[in-house]
């Protein structure tokens, strides 16, 4: 395989988000807050918005997109200091092999220059991401029970935080 490349995605990276969003709610429905069925159908613009909206990375290898970490600032003037993470995604042949701790790695270089704290909520049974969050400096704050549910199955979600340095 070849080498991973990280790099923030514009809104002209539309189509790219868009295939690894997708693949990501086709392939983990439990660990995201939307899904495949209520996204699919959106047009291409809806991501290009996203994307304009937020802080988006993607993970590249030999040119094809392979993961995907975002955040985005919170609004108002008293919470305007706190970003939240959201749709980290690596496809599993990327897995276990550095790609998510380098998206995560963006995130949070970029988070630095303009934030104070970042937060994200994980599902409890993701051990994978839990370990990867807890090793980047992200501490469990507390838990919101019954947070996603599908076809008739709940995943309580932790909430973690992490206090970056301005």
């Amino acid at each position: 395989m070849s080498a991973l490349q990280v790099r923030r995605l514009a809104p002209t990276a539309a189509a790219d988000y868009r295939t690894i969003r997708l693949a990501a709610l086709r392939s983990d429905p439990a660990a995201f807050g939307s899904s495949y069925a209520a996204e699919a159908p959106r047009p291409l613009e809806h991501f290009a918005e996203r994307l304009a909206r937020a802080t988006v990375f993607g993970a590249y290898a030999a040119g094809q997109i392979v993961g995907m970490a975002g955040y985005q600032r919170h609004s108002g003037p008293r919470a305007a200091h706190k970003g939240f993470v959201w749709g980290t995604y690596v496809e599993p042949a990327w897995r276990k092999r550095g790609a998510a701790r380098a998206l995560m790695a963006a995130v949070i270089a970029a988070a630095g220059s303009e934030l104070e704290q970042l937060t994200l909520a994980v599902v409890q049974d993701n051990t994978a991401a839990l370990s990867l969050y807890r090793a980047l400096g992200f501490e469990v704050y507390g838990s919101e029970p019954r947070a996603l549910k599908d076809a008739g199955r709940y995943s309580d979600e932790l909430l973690m935080v992490r206090f970056l340095t301005l």
